[in-house]
């Protein structure tokens, strides 16, 4: 068999710090990865990546059976190393950078349902195939493709630089970023919870608009979970409520912790299904608009965390308040960078897609 393969060389500072975040991120997503004379080789479903660096480049180099193996090892490398970098990097990969070849990660999603959690949270449940690959908790997130007015949803394509492209001429969908919230493999249907904004987005129209029929196209998985530790601290407000639910239904019964979780009011509580060593503590702005208050920063601040044994930390919200939170486990608690995921999840007065220009 005769293998396609393709390389590139990414000038980025710290180089061997990146690498090393980029086979963390592969073998949370069950990439398999070893080493061979001192070069990393991450092996992917249909091919394999050869990775190395030196002080100031990542040197990729990938095989596959054919170019639609080839062309996802490059979304999976592409994205997952702009993820550890944490800014748009402008991957060069050598050879068929012309050829286009089906998105290995899409699915055709149709609302089955609709329910009103509380005032401000609405679940709906899709119906759609191959949701396997949603059902690990190891992936929390991905992206809905919202129609945004078009006929018919366009659906997208992998081009040879590892990037998502989309057909010419089609009114482009909108992509936003959510969480997968409950998979049932069994009737073959996913659950997305979307919170109402009073100055709606794309994803706050849909979902209050969203009849049964209604079609999305969601593409991923991706983004991490809480690691193992012998105790957690999550932490987010309404935008993160979905992933700390999912979060805590995935731990083991002898899980211990305390999530802080910052809503409206008491109205916008939600009976979230937990270890019993486990604390759930809300936290209401009471009038207060989203990612206007220090209550999340707060509440960790006076947080007891125990003198031992392993503590992780899980935390996204407003792009203040993960600043401060990652400032303050930092600086003031000592956690090393292995203990904590603390993600922005939006902006207060920006867009996701401006928020990402401006990372």
């Amino acid at each position: 068999m005769t293998m396609q393969k393709s390389e590139a060389i990414v000038s980025v500072a710290d180089a061997p710090a990146q690498l090393e975040g980029l086979l963390e991120l592969m073998r949370r997503h069950d990439v398999v990865v070893t080493q061979e004379d001192g070069v990393h080789v991450g092996h992917f479903p249909s091919g394999q990546a050869h990775l190395s660096a030196s002080a100031e480049r990542v040197e990729m180099r990938i095989e596959a059976p054919d170019m639609t193996a080839l062309n996802a090892i490059k979304l999976e490398l592409t994205g997952s190393l702009t993820y550890v970098y944490g800014q748009e990097l402008n991957i060069d990969w050598s050879g068929g950078t012309d050829v286009r070849t089906p998105l290995p990660k899409l699915c055709v999603l149709t609302v089955q349902s609709v329910e009103q959690l509380t005032p401000h949270m609405r679940r709906i449940t899709f119906s759609g195939d191959n949701l396997i690959r949603f059902a690990e908790n190891s992936n929390l997130h991905m992206r809905l493709a919202f129609p945004d007015g078009a006929v018919d949803l366009p659906l997208p394509m992998v081009n040879g630089r590892g990037r998502v492209v989309w057909p010419e001429g089609a009114k482009m969908p909108v992509l936003r970023k959510y969480t997968v919230r409950k998979v049932d493999l069994e009737s073959g249907t996913v659950a997305v919870d979307f919170v109402l904004h009073d100055d709606a987005g794309p994803g706050s129209r849909f979902a209050a608009a969203a009849r049964p029929g209604d079609v999305i196209a969601m593409i991923g998985p991706g983004g991490l979970t809480a690691a193992a530790a012998d105790w957690l601290l999550l932490a987010g407000d309404e935008t993160a409520l979905p992933a700390i639910g999912r979060i805590l239904e995935g731990l083991p019964p002898t899980a211990r912790g305390v999530a802080f979780i910052e809503v409206a009011g008491p109205s916008e509580e939600q009976p979230l299904v937990r270890p019993d060593g486990f604390d759930v503590k809300w936290l209401h702005r009471n009038g207060a608009a989203s990612g206007t208050t220090a209550l999340l920063i707060e509440a960790i601040r006076a947080a007891d965390f125990p003198a031992e044994g392993s503590v992780f930390v899980w935390a996204a919200a407003e792009f203040e308040a993960f600043r401060s939170i990652r400032t303050h486990l930092r600086k003031e608690r000592g956690l090393s960078a292995d203990r904590q995921l603390v993600v922005a999840y939006w902006r207060k007065g920006s867009t996701e897609d401006e928020m990402g220009k401006a990372h």
